[in-house]
C-alpha cells in the first residue's frame, strides 16, 4: 500500500495552445472575450519527490575508444599521407604556417594521454583538437620539432594559412574592402590570447584594418584589404578571419506568412519565476510599458557607439522581453508572460540610427549578464550562416561548457533562435552545441500544433548536428507593444499589446519553460544551481514529438515543450537525475534502477556542455560521451539509435552530437541498466560534466512491489477436460527495491478459493507458484490470483496486485500442437515455409476431426495477407487419445517484407462441433541481397593516371538496410571509393541505407601503379558487397585491360622554322621519333602541305616505332630556284587513328635588295630642293607638288613592286607613276604628285611614306613636311535690299575663314560721305578654321546718287580677298537738291554773323568787355554748360561702366573692352596685365 503523501500544492500553468475559429471575421473588440472563453487551465500538484537524485554513479576507469587515424578538417582530410583537400584556394592561402602542425594521434592511444604527452614540450600550445585523431598544434620551429619524438604521434603535417580563413573568403576579388573578423587564440583556459609567439594581436590589426575596434578581447573588427588576406592570417597571433557577422531579428521575414495559429500564454500558478533573473539580449527595451514594473534588475545598452536602450525601430525586444516575463498589468493579466515574476537584466543591441544590430561579442555579452546575475540568457537574433560553426558559436560554446563546471560555477542556460531561414540552414551563433536552439511550430487552423512554423530554420548543422534542439509556439505571439517604437505593425494590436510571428517569438516562450524548470529545481526538488546541461534534458526528456513520429529530425529535433512531462509525471512514473558527476578520459559511470510496472515508456536524456569546437574542423564534437542503456534481457540500446521515433537496438554509436537520448516505448519489468562512457576525450579540460534525466515508472523506489510476471501463468494441458486433473502456475517477481520475508499469494477458480501459498521475495527476485486443480465445469472458468490479500504489505503499488486468467475446459474434442511452431526464413530466395503440426484426439473415445488455417496476420501493423496454403491431410478419423501427423504449406513471397506473421490453427472436433486453435509463426528477419551491376566487357584503365568507374548497388534484399562496400586491387594498383568511404581513395565503405529496391551509384577511382604498363595487360580486381544483417556476400571481378598510352617525342621538335632559305636550297632532317608510350606504332606519312616550288622526299613508306625504342626518318625538301615561303606539313598516322604532327615553316630568301633614298622636292612656283624640308614650306591644295625617290635593287633578280603611299588621313590625295621594273643594279625615279588638303594644320609637320611592295619584299621610306600657312576669307552677300533717300538701310554679308590658319581682325567699313556707315554686330573677326560669321552692315545715304561700300579686314595686305565692294543702288526721295530761298537766306544770315564778329574782335581789341554789351540775365543762359557725354552702351571689363568710344582699349583675341588708364578710379587693364575674358596678353589690346 503506498503511503506517498503530496506535500506541496502548485499549480502549473502551461504553454497551451488556443484552436481559433472564424478569425479572419472576428471583431477586434470581442477577441479578448472570445479568447478568455476558450482558454484550459491546467492544475498541476508538483511533488518534491518527483524529480530525484539519481545518486552518485558507480565510476570506473576505462580506456577511450579505438579511433580511425584521420583528421577531418573544414579544408579535407589529413591522413598519414597528408592533405587530401576538399576545397581549393589561392596559392597564397596554400602557404604554409610555420608556426602551425597538425599531427594525427595513434588511434589505440586515448586522446587525453595523447595531449599530455604534447603539453610535456614546454611552451607549446594545443590549439584545436580535429577529430576524430587531430590536434592541431602551435610552436616554434624546435618546440615543433620536438613532436617527432613522442610516440603517440604517427604522422606530423604542415598546415596551409587556408584553414584559418573562412571559405567565403577564398575567392575574394581583388583590391575590394572588407569589413571583417580578426580573432586570437584561445588558451586551455578558454582565454583569448593577445601575444603569441612574440607577435601581439592588437598591433597586427592596427597595422591591417582601418576603423578598427574591439567588440570582445581578442577580437577585432575592421576594414581591410582583400589583397592583405593572406598576409595577415600569417601572423602568429591570429587564428582566423571571417566577415563580420550581420546580426539579425529572427522575426522580420516571418510577418507577412499568415494564417497560422495564435500563442496565447498559460500559466503555472504558484510556479512563476519568481527568484530566477534571465537577460534578454534584443533591440532595446520599453522600460516603462508597465507590464516589468519593479522586476528590471538591469539595462544596459551593448552597441558601441549607442547608449541608448530605448526601442524605438518596431518594439522587437520589448515584445520578446514580455514573451518570457510580462505581467500583464496593461490587460488586467490577458497577456501575462510565461515567467510573469521573473527578474529582468536587459540588453539592448539596436543601433537607434541605423536600427541596425550590433553588439559587444558574445563573449562579453554573456559574461555581463553572469556578473550581473542572470542564470539564463534568450536571444532571438543570429546571423544567417547556413547551419555554419561560426566564432560566435565557439564562444557561446565557450561560457556555457565554463560555467557547466558544477565544482566551480553556477550554469547558465544559453537559449538561441533557429531563425527563419526554413531550408537556408540553422542561424549562428544558434548552430552552437551547449546552447538550446529553439524553432516554432504552429499553434492555430489546421495542424496545430503537430505542424512546423513554415519558415522556421531545419537543420542540421553543417557538421551534421541536431538542431533545433526544441521547437515552441512561435507565430501570432501577443505580447507587449514597444510605445516608442515608430514601425510596429503586427498582425494585431492595441495600444498596448500586438501580434508578432517568428522563431524569435518560439524562442522567449522556451526559455520561460526554461525559467519555470529552473524554479522547479531549486525551489520544490531542492537542488542548487543545476547545470544548463540539465534544463536541456529536462526540456528535452518532456517534449513531444509532433504528428507522425520521427524524432529526431532536422525540423522540431526532439519534438515541442511540454512542462508536464518535463516537471511532473502521473501516477507512479518518476523522473530521477543527476548533474553533479564527471567523467575523464575512458572512465564509465554506471547506474541500475528497477521498472516495477510494464506498459510505460522509458525515457533517458545524456546532455553535456561540451568543449568549444573550432572554424577549423569539420566536425565540432570534442569530448564524445555514449548512452548505454541495457534492458533486463540484455539487450542495449545506444543514444540517438531510433527508428519512427523510438529506440532500436544494435546501430552505431553517436558521434556528433552532445545531447544523446533513449525512449523505449514500453519498457519491461526488470533491472535496467545505464552507462554514461567518455568515448573520447579532446577537449582541454580533464573532466567533462554531464547531466542525466531519466523518466520510468518506479525508477529507485525503496519500498518492495511485488507482481504478476506478465504472461507466465502456465496451464499442464492446453485444453483441459472436465473431471481431467491439471495443474496451473503462475510467476512473481519484486520489482521494488525492498525485500518481503512473507508474502501472500490466493489462488481461486470462479470466485472459489483454492489455496493460499506464502513465501519470500528479495528485490529483483522471481519466485513461480503452482497448484493443482479438477475442473468441474465446462467452458470458460476464471483463474483469479491476489498478491497480499489481506494487505498485511506495504508496497510502491497495489495497482498491480491481481492477475486474472480465463481457462477454457473441454469437453471431448481434439487438440493441435507442434515441436516448432515458430518458423525462421533464413533466405531471400525462400519461397514456402512448411509446419510439422499433430492433430490429437483429446477425448476417449473414437472422432472424425478436420483441419483448417487463418490467413497470415503481420503483428506489428495487424496487416493481412493472402498467401496460399494447404494441408497434407485436412480430414482425419482418430481413435481415443490418437495422433495424427499432418503438413502445413504456405506459398509466400521470396522472401515476405520483415516481421513476425502469425497464423492460427484450428483443430475441429466434427462429432462433437469442438474447436482447439493452436497459434503457428512465421518470423521473417531483415535479409540482405545484393545485386551488383558493373560496366559490360573489360574496363579500361590507363596505366598513368586515375580511371574512373562507376558501378550501382541494388537492394534486392526485403527491408531496407545499409551494405558495406570492399574493393579488392591488383597488385601495384589501388581501387578506391571516392564518397562512399570514410575519406577519398578509401578501399572501405558502405551504401548508406538503402530501401527495398533502390539502387545507388558507386563512384571509384582506379589508380594505377605510376608505370608505362604495355597496352592489353589484363588485370583483376573485385568488388564485393557484405551484408550488415547477415554474413552473406555477394562479389564482381573487375577485370581491366591497359589502353593504349601513346607518347612520342620527335626531334627536332615541331613548329621549328628555317631561315634565310635560298630558292634553289635542299633542305635535309633526320626526324627522331622516340616511342615512350606502351605500344609499337606502325606509322604511315602524310604530307598536309608544302610551300610552293618545293618537293619532299622520305616520306614514301610505312615504318614502326617499337614501344621504348627510337627511330629516324630522314627527309629533305628541294627548292627548284623560284620556290616560296611558307609551311611544311607532316603527319604520321596509326591505322586505329593515332596521330602526330611535324610542321616547318619555310621562310625564302628574295632574290632582290632595294634600297629607297629621297631625291627632290619640286613645287609649282619652280622652287625644287633635295630634302624635303629644303623649301620654305609645302603648299596647301592647288595642283600640288611633286616628290621624287630613286630606288636601286643590289639584289641577284628583277624586282616588280607595287607603288603606294601612307597619308595622313583621307583628306591628303596622292597620284603616283606607274610601277617600276627595277632590274639588277639599276635604279629608277618614283614620280608622287601630293595634294595637301586645307584641313591640314598650318606650319604642323606630318609624316608620309613611300612604299613600295612586291613578291614577299616591303620596302619603305617616310619624310616630314611643313604645311603651307594660308590667310584667305571669303564674303557672300547674304541679304541687300532697296536703299531710299534719307533712310536707315541694311547690308547682310558672310565671312567664311577658307585658308588654314586662324584669323583675328578688325572689320573696317568704308562708303560715301554723309551716309552714316555703321558695323551693327561685333568689329572683332576671330575665325577658326572653316568657320563662317555674319557681318551687318547700317548706312543712311544722304544723296539720291549712288555709292559704294567697302567692307575689309584691318591687316588686308595679308589676307587674301580680305575686301569687298558693294554697289549700292539709291532711290531718290523727289526734291530738287538746287539753291531755293531757303539757302539765300541762310547765306545773309552767315554774311551778318560774320560782320558782327569781325565788330567784336575791333571791340575788344580796343579794350572793351563783351560781357558789358549783354544784359546778366542773357549772360547767364546763354553761359557755356558742361556738354553730356553720350553713353556708348559698351561696357567695360572690369568696372561695367560704358566706355568712351574713341578713348578706350580692345583686346584683339576675343573683342573685350577696356577703360584707359586714369578715366575711372582702380581701372586699369594694364595693371592687372591679361584680359579678363580671354586671359591675352596686354601687347594684344588696340585702341578703338
Amino acid at each position: 500500500m503506498s503511503k506517498r503523501t503530496v506535500c506541496i500544492i502548485l499549480g502549473l500553468f502551461l504553454l497551451s495552445y488556443i484552436p481559433a475559429t472564424n478569425f479572419f471575421e472576428e471583431p477586434e473588440e470581442s477577441f479578448d472575450t472570445a479568447m478568455g472563453d476558450k482558454i484550459e487551465r491546467v492544475e498541476i500538484s508538483p511533488n518534491p519527490n518527483s524529480i530525484t537524485d539519481l545518486g552518485s554513479p558507480v565510476i570506473s576507469d576505462g580506456y577511450e575508444i579505438t579511433r580511425s587515424e584521420i583528421a577531418e578538417s573544414s579544408i579535407g582530410v589529413f591522413t598519414h599521407s597528408g592533405l587530401i583537400p576538399s576545397v581549393y584556394f589561392s596559392e597564397d592561402l596554400s602557404s604554409i604556417r610555420e608556426d602551425l602542425a597538425l599531427v594525427i594521434i595513434d588511434g589505440e592511444t586515448g586522446l587525453w594521454d595523447a595531449r599530455m604527452e604534447i603539453m610535456e614540450i614546454n611552451g607549446i600550445e594545443i590549439r584545436s583538437t580535429i577529430p576524430p585523431s587531430g590536434y592541431l598544434v602551435q610552436g616554434t620551429d624546435k618546440q615543433l620539432n620536438e613532436l617527432k619524438n613522442i610516440e603517440s604521434i604517427h604522422s606530423i603535417h604542415d598546415v596551409p594559412a587556408g584553414l584559418l580563413v573562412h571559405p567565403s573568403l577564398y575567392d575574394a576579388p581583388e583590391d575590394q574592402s572588407l569589413v571583417v573578423e580578426i580573432t586570437g587564440w584561445k588558451n586551455s583556459d578558454l582565454e583569448r590570447q593577445l601575444n603569441v609567439l612574440g607577435d601581439n594581436l592588437e598591433q597586427v590589426t592596427d597595422s591591417w584594418l582601418s576603423d578598427s575596434w574591439s567588440p570582445d578581447l581578442g577580437t577585432f573588427w575592421g576594414e581591410i584589404g582583400t589583397n592583405d588576406i593572406s598576409e595577415i592570417i600569417h601572423h602568429p597571433s591570429v587564428s582566423y578571419i571571417a566577415p563580420v557577422p550581420v546580426l539579425k531579428l529572427m522575426n522580420n521575414e516571418a510577418r507577412g506568412h499568415m494564417g497560422i495559429d495564435t500563442v496565447e500564454s498559460f500559466f503555472i500558478t504558484g510556479l512563476n519565476g519568481s527568484g530566477q533573473k534571465i537577460a534578454v539580449g534584443d533591440s532595446g527595451l520599453d522600460d516603462d510599458h508597465g507590464d516589468f514594473t519593479g522586476r528590471i534588475a538591469g539595462l544596459d545598452s551593448v552597441t558601441p557607439g549607442d547608449s541608448s536602450t530605448a526601442d524605438p525601430s518596431d518594439g522587437h525586444g520589448t515584445h520578446v522581453a514580455c514573451t518570457v516575463l510580462g505581467s500583464g498589468m496593461r490587460s488586467g493579466g490577458t497577456y501575462q508572460g510565461i515567467a510573469p515574476e521573473a527578474d529582468l537584466y536587459f540588453q539592448a543591441m539596436e543601433d537607434d540610427d541605423t536600427g541596425a544590430l550590433y553588439s559587444i561579442g558574445i563573449n562579453s555579452m554573456l559574461n555581463e549578464a553572469y556578473n550581473a546575475g542572470a542564470r539564463l540568457h534568450t536571444n532571438s537574433w543570429g546571423s544567417p550562416t547556413g547551419g555554419d560553426y561560426t566564432t560566435s558559436s565557439e564562444d557561446a560554446d565557450d561560457r556555457v561548457s565554463t560555467w557547466d563546471q558544477y565544482w566551480q560555477y553556477q550554469g547558465m542556460t544559453v537559449l538561441f533562435a533557429a531563425g527563419n531561414e526554413r531550408n537556408d540552414g540553422i542561424s549562428s551563433p544558434g548552430t552552437a552545441k551547449n546552447v538550446i536552439t529553439v524553432g516554432g511550430h504552429v499553434n492555430r487552423y489546421n495542424g496545430a500544433p503537430d505542424d512546423m512554423y513554415y519558415w522556421s530554420s531545419r537543420g542540421p548543422t553543417d557538421d551534421g548536428r541536431i538542431k533545433p534542439d526544441l521547437v515552441a509556439p512561435g507565430d501570432y505571439v501577443r505580447s507587449c507593444k514597444s510605445q516608442e517604437a515608430s514601425s510596429a505593425s503586427g498582425s494585431w494590436s492595441n495600444n498596448w499589446y500586438l501580434e508578432y510571428s517568428g522563431t524569435s517569438m518560439a524562442t522567449p516562450a522556451a526559455a520561460g519553460a526554461a525559467v519555470l524548470v529552473r524554479e522547479y529545481l531549486m525551489e520544490v526538488a531542492a537542488r542548487p544551481a543545476p547545470q544548463a546541461a540539465l534544463i536541456k534534458a529536462l526540456l528535452i526528456l518532456g517534449a513531444e514529438d509532433m504528428g507522425v513520429r520521427n524524432i529526431p529530425n532536422n525540423d522540431e529535433g526532439w519534438g515541442r515543450v511540454n512542462l508536464v512531462n518535463t516537471l511532473v509525471p502521473d501516477s507512479d512514473v518518476g523522473i530521477f537525475v543527476d548533474d553533479r558527476s564527471r567523467l575523464s578520459s575512458g572512465q564509465v559511470s554506471d547506474y541500475s534502477f528497477e521498472i516495477t510496472r510494464a506498459g510505460e515508456p522509458l525515457k533517458a536524456v545524456l546532455a553535456w556542455s561540451d568543449y568549444p569546437g573550432s572554424s577549423s574542423s569539420s566536425t565540432q564534437l570534442r569530448n564524445d560521451l555514449d548512452l548505454e542503456i541495457t534492458n533486463p534481457n540484455g539487450l542495449i540500446y545506444k543514444g540517438n539509435v531510433f527508428t519512427n521515433g523510438q529506440s532500436v537496438t544494435n546501430g552505431q554509436r553517436d558521434s556528433k552530437n552532445n545531447v544523446e537520448v533513449v525512449l523505449i516505448d514500453n519498457a519491461m519489468v526488470g533491472t535496467w541498466n545505464v552507462k554514461v562512457k567518455d568515448t573520447t576525450h579532446g577537449g582541454s579540460s580533464f573532466y567533462q560534466s554531464y547531466s542525466l534525466a531519466v523518466r520510468g515508472v518506479n525508477v529507485n523506489d525503496l519500498d518492495p512491489d511485488p507482481t504478476f510476471v506478465s504472461d507466465s501463468f502456465d496451464l499442464s494441458v492446453p485444453i483441459p477436460q472436465v473431471n481431467e486433473e491439471v495443474e496451473f502456475s503462475i510467476s512473481l517477481i519484486n520489482q521494488g527495491a525492498g525485500s518481503i520475508p512473507e508474502l501472500s499469494v490466493l489462488a481461486a477458480v470462479n470466485s472459489i478459493t483454492i489455496s493460499t501459498k506464502t513465501l519470500s521475495l528479495s528485490p529483483g527476485e522471481y519466485a513461480e507458484l503452482t497448484w493443482n486443480w479438477t475442473p468441474t465445469q465446462d467452458g470458460d472458468n476464471i483463474i483469479s490470483f491476489y498478491i497480499d490479500p489481506n494487505d498485511d504489505v506495504e508496497e510502491v503499488s497495489e495497482s498491480n496486485n491481481q492477475y486474472i486468467e480465463t481457462v477454457i475446459v473441454s469437453v471431448p474434442g481434439v487438440r493441435v500442437t507442434s515441436e516448432n511452431p515458430t518458423m525462421l526464413i533464413e533466405g531471400t530466395t525462400d519461397s514456402s515455409t512448411t509446419w510439422s503440426l499433430d492433430l490429437t484426439n483429446t477425448a476417449l473415445f473414437e472422432t472424425n476431426a478436420s483441419i483448417v488455417v487463418s490467413e497470415p496476420v503481420r503483428m506489428q501493423d495487424g496487416v493481412e495477407f493472402d498467401w496460399f496454403s494447404s494441408f497434407s491431410n485436412n480430414t482425419f478419423n482418430l481413435m481415443p487419445a490418437e495422433s495424427a501427423e499432418v503438413d502445413l504449406s504456405v506459398i509466400h513471397p521470396a522472401p515476405p517484407e520483415p516481421g513476425l506473421y502469425r497464423m492460427i490453427v484450428t483443430g475441429t472436433d466434427i462429432e462433437n462441433q469442438i474447436q482447439s486453435e493452436f497459434e503457428i509463426y512465421l518470423e521473417v528477419p531483415l535479409l540482405s541481397n545484393a545485386d551488383i551491376l558493373i560496366p559490360p566487357g573489360q574496363i579500361k584503365v590507363n596505366p598513368l593516371v586515375s580511371t574512373p568507374l562507376q558501378i550501382q548497388v541494388k537492394n534486392e534484399g526485403n527491408g531496407p538496410q545499409t551494405y558495406d562496400i570492399e574493393l579488392v586491387s591488383p597488385s601495384g594498383w589501388s581501387l578506391g571509393l571516392d564518397t562512399m568511404g570514410s575519406f577519398a581513395g578509401s578501399s572501405h565503405g558502405s551504401t548508406g541505407s538503402l530501401d527495398k529496391g533502390e539502387t545507388r551509384i558507386i563512384d571509384i577511382s582506379i589508380n594505377p601503379p605510376g608505370a608505362m604498363i604495355p597496352a592489353g595487360t589484363i588485370f583483376s580486381g573485385a568488388v564485393s558487397i557484405h551484408s550488415r544483417v547477415s554474413s552473406d556476400s555477394w562479389f564482381e571481378d573487375l577485370t581491366m585491360v591497359v589502353e593504349n598510352v601513346d607518347v612520342v617525342t620527335l626531334t627536332p621538335t615541331s613548329d621549328g622554322i628555317e631561315r634565310e632559305v635560298s630558292a634553289d636550297d635542299t633542305l635535309e632532317w633526320d626526324i627522331n621519333f622516340n616511342n615512350q608510350g606502351n605500344r609499337d606504332l606502325e606509322l604511315t606519312a602524310y604530307v598536309l602541305s608544302t610551300p610552293n616550288g618545293w618537293s619532299i622526299t622520305g616520306t614514301q613508306n610505312s615504318f614502326t616505332v617499337i614501344a621504348g625504342e627510337q627511330f629516324i626518318l630522314p627527309i629533305s625538301l628541294n627548292g627548284n630556284g623560284l620556290a616560296k615561303s611558307g609551311e611544311l606539313q607532316i603527319r604520321f598516322v596509326t591505322d586505329d587513328g593515332f596521330t602526330i604532327d611535324w610542321n616547318r615553316t619555310i621562310d625564302v630568301i628574295s632574290g632582290a635588295i632595294p634600297s629607297i633614298n629621297f631625291f627632290q622636292v619640286a613645287l609649282p612656283d619652280g622652287t625644287s630642293a633635295s630634302t624635303p624640308l629644303g623649301v620654305d614650306s609645302h603648299p596647301v591644295g592647288g595642283i600640288g607638288f611633286d616628290l621624287l625617290w630613286k630606288v636601286s635593287n643590289s639584289g641577284t633578280m628583277t624586282w616588280r613592286p607595287n607603288v603606294s603611299m601612307d597619308l595622313p588621313d583621307e583628306d591628303w590625295q596622292y597620284s603616283c607613276s606607274s610601277d617600276p621594273t627595277i632590274m639588277v643594279d639599276s635604279t629608277v625615279t618614283v614620280i608622287c604628285n601630293v595634294v595637301i588638303p586645307l584641313t591640314a594644320e598650318a606650319g604642323s609637320e606630318p609624316s608620309i611614306s613611300l612604299i613600295l611592295e612586291g613578291e614577299g619584299i616591303t620596302s619603305e621610306n617616310t619624310i616630314s613636311l611643313y604645311v603651307e600657312t594660308v590667310s584667305k576669307v571669303s564674303w557672300t552677300i547674304v541679304g541687300q535690299y532697296a536703299s531710299p533717300q534719307g533712310f536707315d538701310s541694311q547690308l547682310q554679308l558672310e565671312l567664311q575663314n577658307i585658308g588654314n590658319s586662324d584669323i583675328s581682325e578688325i572689320l573696317q567699313i568704308d562708303a560715301p560721305n554723309g551716309w552714316n556707315e555703321l558695323i551693327l554686330d561685333s568689329q572683332f573677326v576671330n575665325l577658326r578654321p572653316g568657320e563662317t560669321r555674319s557681318v551687318l552692315i547700317g548706312y543712311n545715304p544722304s544723296k539720291s546718287s549712288d555709292g559704294m561700300i567697302t567692307v575689309s579686314l584691318s591687316n588686308s595686305d595679308q589676307i587674301e580677298d580680305s575686301t569687298i565692294e558693294v554697289e549700292i543702288d539709291v532711290l531718290s526721295n523727289g526734291k530738287s537738291e538746287e539753291i531755293d530761298l531757303t539757302n539765300i537766306l541762310l547765306i545773309i544770315l552767315i554774311v551778318i554773323l560774320l560782320a558782327c564778329g569781325l565788330g567784336l574782335v575791333i571791340f575788344v581789341r580796343k579794350g572793351g568787355e563783351i560781357q558789358s554789351l549783354i544784359p546778366e540775365k542773357v549772360a547767364q543762359s546763354i553761359a557755356p554748360q558742361e556738354e553730356e557725354e553720350e553713353s556708348s552702351g559698351v561696357p567695360c571689363w572690369i568696372c561695367s561702366a560704358d566706355i568712351i568710344i574713341g578713348q578706350a582699349w580692345a583686346c584683339l583675341e576675343c573683342g573685350a573692352r577696356y577703360h584707359m588708364d586714369g578715366q575711372v578710379s582702380g581701372c586699369s587693364i594694364i595693371e592687372r596685365g591679361n584680359c579678363l575674358h580671354c586671359d591675352a596678353g596686354i601687347e594684344q589690346l588696340t585702341e578703338v
